[in-house]
Formats: structure tokens, sequence, C-alpha cells
């Protein structure tokens, strides 16, 4: 993905090994969960700006494509990007690719939504330093809708 964030990387684990000889599906959404929330913390979405403004971003939706296995000691990779902003909603797309091969082995597709915690209703995101960094990303990332905001 040009212009794309690396959100993870590591070597598949012992323990990460299923009785099929593969990579099992529970690390796939574990490697993808870490990506995710490496996305939000570049653009200031983490522990400290949920405590301070009692806003965060609810994931609403998630699909993963399992393309290709990955094997015990495969060195991997996972980048990610913003798909779409509109100031509300961030829709992020990563893929998970083998380095030694270069092949794609799973894609995921997520939607998360900024919501107000104290009331527990979508927000639109105002934080001038957050709504910027996640702006520039959007930006570079080559993202639909990048400055449209609804109120």
């Amino acid at each position: 993905m040009s212009g794309s964030f690396v959100g993870f990387e590591g070597v598949v684990g012992d323990d990460w090994i299923d009785f099929n000889g593969h990579m099992n599906v529970n690390w796939y959404d574990r490697v993808f969960d870490a990506a995710e929330s490496r996305l939000f913390d570049a653009f200031g979405v983490d522990e400290g700006y949920i405590t301070r403004t009692r806003h965060g971003m609810f994931r609403v939706e998630k699909a993963i494509r399992y393309e290709r296995e990955l094997l015990l000691g495969d060195r991997i990779r996972v980048t990610g990007r913003i798909a779409a902003f509109d100031g509300r909603g961030v829709r992020h797309m990563h893929e998970l690719v083998n380095i030694g091969t270069g092949i794609r082995a799973a894609t995921a597709t997520y939607a998360s939504l900024h919501v107000d915690l104290s009331r527990r209703k979508v927000a639109v995101v105002s934080d001038p330093e957050v709504l910027a960094a996640l702006r520039t990303l959007a930006a570079a990332h080559g993202a639909e809708d990048v400055f449209r905001t609804r109120r």
C-alpha cells in the first residue's frame, strides 16, 4: 500500500501455530489489532487522549480476508492506511505480508467511530492536534473525504 503506515512487524512464533501447522486465525486477529492500535496512536487517539478528553474510537466493523498460510518462523509485517475520514468516522485498511516471500497473507478492513464516552454518542473529532494528525495521515494515504466534516 502506497504511503502506508507500518503497524506491526514480527516473526510467527511456536505458540501461534495450530493443529494444521500454520498460524492460527486468533493470531491474525491479534496482529491486526496491534496494527490498528499503533495507527490510532499515530494520530493521537491513545490512552492519554481518552483520559484527557473522555473521547475514544469504537470499532463498528471488521472484516478479515485470509489469502495465504503463514508458517512457523515466517517474518511478517502489517501495513495500514486510512481509506476515509469524515470528521467522525475512520475507515482503515491493513495488509499482512510475509516479508520473506513478499506475498500478502491477509487483509483487514475496519470502520471506527469517534465517541464521546460521557454521552456514549458519536462525536466530531474536535481536538486540534488529533484532527491535524488524522488529516495529515489521511491525506498521505490518499483517503477519501479528508476535509469533509459533518456536524
